[in-house]
């Protein structure tokens, strides 16, 4: 999948799980508190995100997401393993 793809998937599934967002208000740089999320509603859309696109958030880089680019980055950096 390449960037563009997963940036349009990971939009439109935050605009599936935040209340009041449209994919045309939200770009990479949108950070999750501008969207109306405090921490406790982004560890949720981080789990949700987890089960949604087959990935697992580990290492201290996941207490650092600040913003919709962060999910993005981390996803093209750890795709999800393929299944046999």
């Amino acid at each position: 999948m390449d960037t563009t793809e997963l940036e349009m998937k990971v939009i439109r599934f935050i605009t599936e799980k935040v209340e009041n967002a449209s994919a045309s208000m939200i770009t990479t740089a949108s950070k999750f508190e501008e969207l109306g999320l405090d921490s406790m509603d982004t560890i949720q859309l981080l789990f949700d995100a987890e089960d949604a696109f087959g990935i697992s958030f580990e290492g201290e880089e996941v207490k650092g997401f600040r913003s919709v680019g962060d999910i993005i980055d981390y996803i093209s950096k750890h795709p999800p393993e393929s299944k046999q």
